[in-house]
């Protein structure tokens, strides 16, 4: 069905149409001669007075106009629903900046790489793939800090990752203090954000317990989704206290997440797509259409038939 994105125009067509109809042999005609002018003392004896040639009639002007008036009231018709745009979702990176990081017995490309390069690989294919999140960027060794707060710029989180270094910021791996900055930030928060730790092993620093973030995790609702980054499995430890602290996959477990292990950098491009697939960008139903614009029709007209109304006046003009 067609319809005209500036209706109010129509109400011109009547006066367009008068106009056109009114002066169509008032202006002399495009690239005519001019008027031919008979002056001879014979022609008044004879009563004839002076003579000239009669403009030439362009019918064609109304039609012209009105189609130009058409066109500026822009018809259009609906097309196909566009696809509306995703809803994204808050996602922290959580990365174990230790030593640890640095220990040579992965592989990528075929050659022997820290297991910090083959992180920093699925990462960045990961954050290139989220085109509609926020992404943000925390790092723990001894204690924890925030590279990159939460923040569209997909470019920023990427070069921050990067320039990573194994052991830069010391030699422990304060899980539990990584886990508090992340939870700080997304308290509140509606949908509840994911979180995506990527580690090496146990927790060996920090003040804040696993445990104890666990436990604010689990009440703010968001899921945890665990990467071991390691070809050995770690094992649980206790503190001095004797209390076990929970291992990645219960973590993962009681939030809702996942826990994943990855030997080599196929498994950890693997685990990151799963992840990717898991959290998909929710899109609403669509709701708006593509626009047909069919202006480009009377105004094709309009010039069709102007350029061949003043081509018959040039051929007028030079036969006159």
């Amino acid at each position: 069905m067609i319809a005209f994105a500036h209706p109010w125009l129509l109400l011109l067509l009547p006066v367009v149409l008068g106009l056109g109809w009114r002066f169509r042999a008032a202006a002399p005609a495009a690239f005519s001669r001019a008027p031919v002018l008979l002056r001879h003392p014979a022609l008044a004896r004879l009563g004839l007075g002076t003579a000239r040639t009669a403009p030439a009639v362009r019918r064609w002007l109304p039609l012209v106009l009105a189609l130009l008036v058409l066109a500026a009231a822009r018809p259009q018709s609906e097309g196909g629903w566009l696809p509306p745009a995703g809803e994204g979702r808050d996602i922290l990176l959580v990365i174990d900046a230790s030593p640890s990081m640095s220990i040579h017995d992965m592989t990528l490309d075929g050659k022997t790489v820290p297991r910090m390069a083959v992180l920093k690989e699925a990462a960045r294919s990961f954050i290139d793939a989220r085109l509609q999140d926020r992404l943000g960027l925390i790092v723990f060794s001894d204690a924890a800090a925030t590279l990159v707060p939460l923040t569209h710029d997909r470019a920023v989180v990427a070069a921050q990752l990067a320039r990573l270094t194994p052991g830069s910021t010391g030699a422990a791996t304060a899980i539990g203090e990584g886990l508090g900055v992340a939870l700080r930030q997304v308290e509140g928060r509606t949908p509840p954000p994911v979180i995506v730790l990527f580690t090496d092993g146990d927790n060996t620093g920090g003040i804040l317990r696993p445990r104890e973030a666990l436990a604010y995790a689990q009440a703010l609702g968001l899921r945890l989704y665990t990467v071991a980054v390691t070809p050995e499995p770690a094992l649980p430890t206790t503190d001095a206290g004797g209390l076990r602290e929970p291992t990645l996959a219960e973590m993962s477990e009681l939030t809702g997440g996942a826990a994943y292990r990855a030997g080599d950098a196929d498994s950890l491009a693997r685990i990151l797509a799963e992840i990717d697939r898991r959290e998909a960008t929710t899109r609403p139903p669509p709701t708006e259409r593509v626009k047909l614009e069919w202006y480009p029709l009377p105004l094709g007209l309009a010039l069709l038939l102007l350029t061949l109304g003043q081509w018959r006046e040039l051929r007028t003009g030079r036969a006159a």
